[in-house]
C-alpha cells in the first residue's frame, strides 16, 4: 500500500529554533565620541574622516540595538555591525602601531550588556579590542536571527546559509580574535559578557552548525513531490542531535558560569531537540528499511523505538522528552508534536497490518547493533569569517604635546592608569 505522506508538522518540528537577543550598548557608553577622544592627534584628513564615520556608524548600531520596538529587522542590525566593525578595527590597529601617539582628549569607556544571558548586566572596559569583539559577536548573533526569520518564513535554504555564516563568526571569535586578546589581557572570567568568552563562542559554533543542518533537513522534507532519501536524513538527524550534545558539553565544561546565566528554558529546549532528533533519525531510518531495504520486521521495531523516545520522561535524568508545562517554550511545538506522533502511529499500524497479512517477518525485540547508526553525519561547514584589511591612520602629535595628558594619565589613580596602558599593549 502507499505510505502516508509526512505531514507539514514534521517539517516545522524538525526546524524548531530559539532566538537569542543581540548584545546592547549602555546609554552612557552610547554617547562616547572618537572625534572628541582623538581631537588633538586626529587632525589628518583621513583620520578625521574615519573617526567621524566611526561615530556615525556606532550611533547607528546603538540605535539598532536599543530600539524598544521589536520591528527592527535582524538584517538591519547585521548591516549596522558590518558598517561599524571596519572602523573600530582600523582604530585598534592605529593604536597598536602608534602607541606613543595614541593620546586621548577624553576616555573611551565601552559598556555592553550580553544578549545571551537572561538578566541584563553591564560590562565595562576601556580596551578597544573589547569593543571590536562585542561588535563582531553582535553581527554573529544577529546573523543567526536572520536565519531564524528565514526559517519562520519557510525559506529553509536561506536560513541554512545564515546559520553557517553565524557559525563562521563564532568560530572566528573562538579561534582567532579572543585567544590573541584574552591570553595577554588577564581579564577576569566574571568581567566579560558571555559573547566575549572562548568557550561560549566555541559552543555556539557547534549550535549554529546543528541548526544549519536542521534547515537542510527541513529543505528536503519540504519537497512534498519528491521521496526523501530516508537513509541520508537518518544520518543528518543523528548528526543534529550530536551537535546539540556537543554544545551542551562545551558550555558545561568550559563556561559553567555562563550556563547558569542563560535562560534555563533554553536548555529545556536543547534537551527536547536532542531527544527529538534522535527519535526522528530512527523514524527516517525505519522508512528506509521498509521502503528501500524491504526489511519489514526491522522497520517496525525501529519505528516502535522512535515512538517510545517521544514519550514524556518521568524525571529530569530519565530518557524521553521534557514535560510540556504551562509557560514552557515547548508549548509552541506541542500541537505539531501530537500530529507527528499520530502520523508515526498511523504508519506503524499500517506496517504491522501488512506484516501480519503479507510479509510475516519476525519483529526483533531489540534493535541489532549492526543495523543501528553508530554516529551521525555533519554536512555543514562554517562560512569563513575574516576582518576587512585596513591601514593604520596617521596620528599627529602637536608640538605642545608635553603639556597634554597621555591616554593613561587621564586616570587620576596611578594604578588604573597602569592597567589601561597594559590593556592597550595587550591589544
Amino acid at each position: 500500500m502507499d505510505e502516508p505522506t509526512h505531514p507539514s508538522a514534521l517539517t516545522r518540528l524538525t526546524s524548531t529554533v530559539l532566538r537569542f537577543r543581540c548584545p546592547t550598548i549602555s546609554g552612557a557608553s552610547a554617547k562616547l565620541s572618537y572625534v572628541k577622544s582623538f581631537k588633538t592627534v586626529g587632525t589628518h584628513d583621513s583620520a578625521k574622516k574615519t573617526f567621524k564615520n566611526a561615530d556615525t556608524n556606532r550611533n547607528y548600531l546603538v540605535k539598532s540595538l536599543s530600539s524598544k520596538s521589536k520591528e527592527v529587522p535582524h538584517k538591519t542590525i547585521v548591516s549596522a555591525a558590518q558598517r561599524y566593525i571596519p572602523n573600530i578595527h582600523q582604530i585598534l590597529l592605529t593604536c597598536r602601531v602608534q602607541p606613543e601617539n595614541a593620546q586621548l582628549d577624553a576616555r573611551l569607556i565601552f559598556e555592553w550588556a550580553s544578549g545571551l544571558e537572561a538578566k541584563t548586566r553591564l560590562f565595562k572596559s576601556e580596551a578597544l579590542m573589547y569593543e571590536l569583539v562585542m561588535a563582531i559577536a553582535t553581527e554573529g548573533v544577529a546573523t543567526a536571527g536572520v536565519g531564524s526569520d528565514e526559517c519562520t518564513s519557510g525559506d529553509f535554504t536561506a536560513a541554512c546559509r545564515e546559520f553557517k555564516k553565524a557559525a563562521g563568526v563564532m568560530d572566528f571569535l573562538a579561534n582567532v580574535q579572543l585567544p590573541q586578546w584574552l591570553s595577554k589581557s588577564g581579564v577576569s572570567d566574571d568581567s566579560l559578557p558571555a559573547e566575549a568568552k572562548v568557550g561560549t563562542c566555541e559552543a555556539f559554533k557547534a549550535l549554529y552548525l546543528g541548526i544549519a543542518q536542521q534547515m537542510a533537513v527541513a529543505t528536503v522534507l519540504n519537497k512534498k513531490d519528491k521521496t526523501p532519501n530516508w537513509s541520508m536524513l537518518a544520518k543528518l538527524g543523528l548528526g543534529i542531535s550530536e551537535q546539540f550534545e556537543e554544545f551542551v558539553s562545551i558550555i558545561r565544561s568550559k563556561e559553567p558560569l555562563v550556563k547558569t546565566r542563560i535562560d534555563p528554558n533554553f536548555f529545556t529546549l536543547m534537551t527536547f531537540q536532542i531527544e527529538l532528533q534522535k527519535s526522528l533519525s530512527l523514524y527516517y531510518h525505519a522508512r528506509h528499511y521498509w521502503e528501500v531495504e524491504r526489511d519489514f520486521g526491522l522497520a517496525i521495531a525501529m519505528l516502535s523505538r522512535a515512538l517510545d523516545m517521544l514519550k514524556t520522561r518521568d524525571s529530569p535524568k530519565s530518557k524521553g522528552l521534557p514535560e510540556i508545562t504551562k509557560g514552557s517554550p515547548l508549548v509552541a511545538v506541542e500541537k505539531d508534536l501530537l500530529i507527528v506522533k499520530r502520523h508515526m502511529n498511523t504508519i506503524l499500524a499500517s506496517w504491522e497490518k501488512d506484516n501480519s497479512k503479507i510479509y510475516f517477518e519476525k519483529v526483533p525485540l531489540k534493535l541489532p547493533v549492526e543495523k543501528k547508526l553508530s554516529q551521525g553525519t555533519l554536512l555543514m561547514k562554517v562560512d569563513e569569517y575574516k576582518l576587512e584589511d585596513v591601514d593604520p591612520l596617521p596620528l599627529i602629535l602637536p608640538d605642545d604635546s608635553r603639556d597634554r595628558m597621555k591616554a593613561s594619565e587621564i586616570e587620576s589613580d596611578a594604578e588604573l592608569a597602569k592597567k589601561l596602558q597594559e590593556q592597550l599593549n595587550a591589544e
